[in-house]
Parts: structure tokens; C-alpha cells; sequence
């Protein structure tokens, strides 16, 4: 018999899966805010067929609404299929204002992130500092491209491009 633990975690990887395949019943925005866990940047990795622009933002952060907006708008008219995550590094607990805030609706799939924030971005990436946002440029298939602010025109280009 399976613990409630091991349910648990299958029925958000469920979730997540879900969510990036275009499952959810609205595919402009996110419609559930699914935690971040120490797994979750794992899973996006290992799960997803769909290429995928990942946004980290922070809720004080002055830069991300307009990074977001702005990626949205260029996925949007790309019409690429690929799928915008935003993952607020502070939104543990905060999950009623996330849904206010406009920008967060921009998201495909909306994380709220909650535990080590270190070893977050350790395991996303080493060399990232911690500021934001950062945003990871992860294909279907290959490595990741990490960008501190909005990626340049080019790297999004051929990102979309592929």
C-alpha cells in the first residue's frame, strides 16, 4: 500500500505533467498555483516534450512583471508552442495575491516556490546568483540557457526557432 507521501508526490508530478502538456482548461494562463519543490526543476527537466521558457521571479522584484510580459507577447505571437512557467521564489503563502497580480496570469503553468532558496539555484544552475529574474530557456531536448534579465533578442529568437 502506498503511503499518503508517495501519493501526493505522484499526484503533483500528475499535476505538473498536466499542466505543461496544455491539459488544464485554460491554456493562456495558469489556472492553479502547483508548489516548487527541491524535485520540481528535476521534473520540468526529465518530463516535459514541449520546450519551455522559466521565468524565477521574486515578488519585490521591479524587473520581472515587464520580463514576463514581455516573453509572453513574444511566445504568443511566435506561436511556437512553447509554454511559459514562472516560479516566484517568495509566493509560499502568498498564493491569493499571486493570482490578483496580473502578470502571474501571463504564465502557463505558475509555481510557488518554498525551501532552500540556495540550494534552488545551486541545482538550477551554479552560477546564478540569485538575482531576478533569471530565466532558464530550456528546449525539448538539450541544455538549458540561463539569462539574468530578459534574453537577448537573438537568444530568444533561436530559442523559438527551434
Amino acid at each position: 500500500m502506498y503511503s499518503k507521501l508517495i501519493l501526493e508526490r505522484w499526484a503533483r508530478r500528475l499535476m505538473v505533467l498536466g499542466a505543461l502538456l496544455g491539459w488544464s482548461a485554460s491554456a493562456a494562463a495558469a489556472s492553479a498555483i502547483l508548489p516548487f519543490g527541491a524535485d520540481t526543476w528535476s521534473e520540468l527537466q526529465r518530463s516535459s516534450a514541449r520546450p519551455m521558457a522559466v521565468v524565477f521571479s521574486t515578488t519585490d522584484c521591479t524587473h520581472c512583471p515587464g520580463v514576463i510580459d514581455g516573453l509572453a507577447a513574444v511566445i504568443k505571437k511566435s506561436r511556437s508552442g512553447v509554454r511559459l512557467v514562472v516560479v516566484v521564489m517568495d509566493g509560499a503563502g502568498q498564493e491569493d495575491a499571486l493570482r490578483q497580480d496580473r502578470h502571474y496570469r501571463n504564465a502557463h503553468v505558475l509555481y510557488a516556490f518554498d525551501g532552500d532558496a540556495l540550494a534552488l539555484r545551486f541545482k538550477v544552475n551554479p552560477d546564478w546568483r540569485g538575482l531576478t529574474p533569471y530565466v532558464a530557456l530550456l528546449p525539448a531536448s538539450g541544455a538549458a540557457q540561463f539569462h539574468t534579465g530578459a534574453p537577448p533578442p537573438d537568444a530568444l529568437r533561436s530559442f523559438l526557432l527551434r
